[in-house]
C-alpha cells in the first residue's frame, strides 16, 4: 500500500497494543488521524492526549464524521464491520494493519522482526533492551506491554533501527521486510487458517525470502521445524540453542528460578548474563536476541547489560496479589506450549501447588487442540475452566464447549464467570498456592477482581 496523497488515516481498532503505535507514528509524521475501538482505556486516553480523536464504539458515523482517506482495521475488525462496510460501499480504501506496518517500516534502515509461534513479546524487548543499553536510538513496536517501558512502544526520534512483532496469523508478516528476521519456533498454531503444518512451515519459507538483502536470518537449530524452514535458505544465517547452534549458553545456574550463564559465538565467549526474568525458556529468549544483536555489531558489554535490564513484560507471569498466602498471577499463554512452558516456569519457582484459571481462546483452537491442552493441564493440581473466549468467531462451525475440555480433565472443573472464579480461589487459596490466569482474551479480568475483592498486595 501507499500513503502517497493522503492526508486523513482511520485507524479502526486504534486502541490495541500495535494499532496505537501505528497512530502515533502517523501522527508524528503530519497526517490527521482518528479512529475507534470497542472500550475506552489507558492507551486511548493517551492517544486523545496527543490530539486524536478517538471514538468508543464502532459506528459509520464515526468515519462519515471524519471523512477519512483511507482506513485501517485490525485483522479483529471483519469487513462486515459497520465502519468497514460503510467505507467499502463508499469507495474509502481499506487496509489491513500489517499493510501499514509493513509500509511504515520500509522507511527504517535496520528493521528487526521477531517471529514463531512463542517468545515473540519477551524477545522483542529484549532485544529492544540492548538496543537501549546500546545507546542507540531506536523504535519498537511490541505485542504486549514492556516494563521498562509501560508501553507497548517507543517511537524514536531516527528512522534507523525498529524492532516489531512479526506475527504469521493470516500470512500478516509477509507484508514485513525485515534487515534481521528472527524465528523463534514453530508450532501448530492458527490451524483454522493454514490447515496444515507443511503450509504452516511453507509459509515461514516465503518470510526468510523477504529479509533485505545484506540482512540475516536468525533461528532455533533446536526446532525441528525451524530446520525444515531453513533446509533450503540460501542467505545469511545464525542459529541459536542451549547446546546446538552459532549461539550457545554455557555453564548454566539458577537462584530462584533466574538464571546466569555465559554467551557463547561460534565456540568463543561472548559474554556473561544474569537475567532478571524467571524460567529456563527464558535463557533461549535471551539467545535469540543476543543472536539478533551480534547480527546489528551490538557489543558484547550492551549485550549482558540490556539482558540483564530487561524487567519482562506485562501479563507474563504477572504477580498481581496473595490470597489467603497464595499468589494469584497472570500470563498470556494461549498455546499448550506454552502452558507447559508456565508450568514448569511456576514448578522452578517453588509452589507447592499450581491451580491453573484457563480461559479457552477461540472455538477453532479449542476444538483443534482439545486433546494438547487436556495433556498439559492435566499436569497440574487443578484446573478452573472459564467459557470459552469467541474473539472474531462464532460457534456455529465448531459446536464446542468449555465444558467439553472439563470432561477430558481429571483435575478440572468449569465456572460460569470471573464472579464465580473468584469466589472459588478464596474457597481454595492456601500458603504456597499459585493461582495462574492463562489465555490472550480478557482473563485478565479475573486476576484484577480476585486482587479487587480479596487481595493483599505482593
Amino acid at each position: 500500500m501507499t500513503l502517497d496523497g493522503v492526508k486523513k488515516v482511520y485507524l479502526a481498532g486504534i486502541g490495541g497494543s500495535s494499532m496505537s503505535s501505528l497512530a502515533e507514528i502517523l501522527f508524528n509524521r503530519g497526517y490527521s488521524v482518528s479512529g475507534s475501538d470497542m472500550q475506552s482505556s489507558a492507551t486511548t486516553a493517551h492517544l486523545e492526549s496527543l490530539g486524536i480523536k478517538v471514538y468508543i464504539g464502532h459506528s459509520e458515523d464515526n468515519v462519515k464524521n471524519e471523512n477519512p482517506q483511507v482506513i485501517i482495521r485490525t485483522d479483529a475488525v471483519s469487513e462486515s464491520n459497520s465502519e468497514i462496510a460503510y467505507a467499502l460501499q463508499a469507495g474509502i480504501p481499506v487496509h489491513r494493519r500489517a499493510e501499514l506496518l509493513g509500509m511504515i517500516l520500509d522507511g527504517y534502515d535496520f528493521p528487526v522482526g521477531i517471529a514463531g509461534t512463542h517468545g515473540k513479546t519477551t524477545t522483542s524487548g529484549m532485544i529492544a533492551s540492548i538496543l537501549a543499553a546500546s545507546g542507540f536510538d531506536y523504535s519498537a513496536i511490541i505485542g504486549g506491554s514492556v516494563k521498562q517501558l509501560n508501553s507497548s512502544y517507543i517511537i524514536g526520534k531516527e528512522e534507523k533501527f525498529c524492532v516489531f512483532e512479526s506475527c504469521e496469523y493470516k500470512d500478516s508478516f509477509l507484508n514485513f521486510r525485515p534487515f534481521v528476521s528472527v524465528i523463534l519456533n514453530i508450532s501448530k498454531d492458527h490451524m483454522e487458517y493454514f490447515k496444515t503444518l507443511d503450509n504452516l512451515i511453507g509459509s515461514f519459507k516465503k518470510y526468510l525470502r523477504n529479509t533485505k538483502e545484506g540482512g540475516t536470518v536468525v533461528y532455533n537449530s533446536e526446532c525441528e521445524n525451524s530446520l525444515k524452514m531453513i533446509d533450503d535458505f540460501q542467505g545469511k544465517k545464525v542459529s541459536f540453542g542451549i547446546v546446538k547452534g552459532s549461539v550457545t549458553a554455557y555453564d548454566i545456574s539458577s537462584v530462584n528460578g533466574l538464571y546466569n550463564f555465559t554467551i557463547m559465538y561460534e565456540g568463543e565467549k561472548f559474554c556473561t548474563v544474569s537475567l532478571s526474568v524467571p524460567g529456563a525458556h527464558n535463557v533461549k529468549n535471551a539467545l535469540a536476541a543476543a543472536a539478533a544483536a551480534i547480527a546489528l555489531g551490538v557489543s558484547p558489554e550492551a549485550v549482558s547489560k540490556g539482558l540483564h535490564d530487561f524487567a519482562g513484560t506485562k501479563r507474563r507471569f504477572e504477580y498481581h496479589c496473595t490470597v489467603n498466602g497464595a499468589v494469584i498471577a497472570d500470563d498470556y499463554a494461549h498455546h499448550p506450549d506454552a502452558y507447559d512452558v508456565t508450568f514448569k516456569t511456576a514448578r522452578e519457582l517453588g509452589f507447592k501447588r499450581v491451580i491453573a484459571i484457563h480461559q479457552p481462546h477461540t472455538f477453532s483452537r479449542t476444538k483443534m487442540l482439545m486433546n494438547e491442552f487436556a495433556q498439559v493441564l492435566s499436569q497440574v493440581d487443578h484446573v478452573i475452566v472459564s467459557p470459552i473466549y469467541a474473539a472474531r468467531e462464532t460457534n456455529d462451525e465448531y459446536n464446542v464447549f468449555a465444558e467439553d475440555l472439563v470432561e477430558l480433565l481429571p483435575n478440572g472443573e468449569y465456572q460460569p464467570d470471573f464472579e464465580h472464579i473468584a469466589q472459588r480461589v478464596k474457597e481454595m487459596a492456601q500458603p504456597g498456592d499459585l493461582f495462574i490466569t492463562l489465555g490472550c482474551g480478557n482473563i485478565y479480568l479475573a486476576a484484577e477482581l480476585i486482587t479487587e475483592k480479596y487481595g493483599d498486595k505482593c
